[in-house]
């Protein structure tokens, strides 16, 4: 559990928010080129210490800035400027995890006074806490969907268990998820229905409103990455699958890689397992495109892809963009 600890904080101001709309994406099996832009970066800062976490539905891009040490504030970017957020009073480290369409960040944030805190960010309201489940400690927050529901990791009091909470858009108290089916689970994914993506001693499970699913079992090395509007994705670092849930159907990748994320879509993102980690987005299993880059080798990967399509991470030496057009 401590290797989730390391995050951090930040002293830079905060420019003003630049709300800007882009072209919306076509799909990736749509006749499309994949466009790459650098995203602009503040003087004195470097790209190692730049992350991507999340892109919103006008494909604005958020992530953090690590100055320095353990470092981290909540970083922004529209299509003109970058944004360096101040962190709420009282706390010394802000690190966001997702981001939902509408823009807004869920991340944790450290307190002077050691507590962890699941916070959100609103552009042009600020951050919000969510309030502390009964009788769990929140551990790290997972994901956020775009009716506001949010989900963490957590463990139970008095062990050393995993379970997951629930904070509900509607503002109702947040739910500790610990069923019995399944031993110690950890939250991977939350849907926009509201079902979550669970990985436990048991298997892998679906969980709608206390109803669990569970999913087939697939080879020892390939962990839950991702839920998409019709089933979940699988992967390893050498390979990947997705499981469709209407038809219960396991089906392989076309192209081994290892997916870093999905979307409701089902546009997935990644690299090939071809020893350059070469960044690719498949649509379903099928490998539609390898991402432009500034230069070949490793050293470029994509990171976080958002509700209409665009993708965000990492070209060589600076963050990066990537739309469909």
């Amino acid at each position: 559990m401590g290797g989730l600890l390391m995050h951090v904080k930040s002293l830079f101001v905060a420019t003003t928010v630049v709300t800007a709309l882009l072209t919306p994406v076509a799909s990736a099996a749509a006749d499309c080129t994949w466009q790459r832009e650098a995203l602009p970066i503040q003087d004195g800062m470097s790209w190692s210490n730049l992350r991507i976490t999340g892109v919103d539905g006008q494909g604005n891009v958020s992530g953090f800035y690590a100055p320095g040490g353990e470092d981290r504030v909540l970083a922004r970017w529209t299509t003109f400027a970058m944004e360096i957020v101040p962190k709420p009073d009282g706390v010394k480290k802000f690190v966001p995890s997702a981001v939902n369409a509408s823009g807004v960040v869920i991340g944790g944030a450290y307190h002077d006074d050691g507590r962890y805190v699941a916070t959100t960010h609103t552009p042009g309201a600020g951050y919000r806490e969510l309030p502390a489940p009964a009788g769990a400690e929140v551990w790290l927050v997972e994901d956020i969907n775009d009716r506001g529901d949010v989900l963490a990791r957590a463990t139970p009091e008095g062990t050393s268990d995993w379970a997951a909470v629930l904070w509900r858009g509607d503002g109702s108290a947040p739910e500790v998820i610990r069923p019995a089916e399944a031993r110690s689970v950890t939250a991977v994914a939350l849907g926009e229905d509201g079902t979550v993506l669970l990985d436990s001693y048991d298997g892998v499970f679906l969980w709608r409103n206390g109803a669990l699913t569970k999913l087939p079992k697939v080879d020892y090395s390939l962990r839950p990455r991702g839920l998409s509007r019709d089933g979940v994705i699988f992967s390893s670092y050498h390979e990947s699958w997705k499981w469709t849930e209407a038809t219960g159907a396991l089906e392989k990748f076309s192209v081994n890689g290892y997916v870093e994320a999905v979307n409701d879509d089902g546009l997935a993102i990644g690299y090939l397992d071809d020893g350059n980690y070469t960044p690719v987005v498949w649509q379903g299993t099928t490998l539609v495109a390898k991402l432009p880059v500034s230069s070949a080798g490793y050293g470029s990967s994509a990171e976080a892809v958002g509700a209409t399509g665009v993708i965000a991470g990492i070209d060589v030496t600076k963050p990066a963009r990537w739309t469909c057009r």
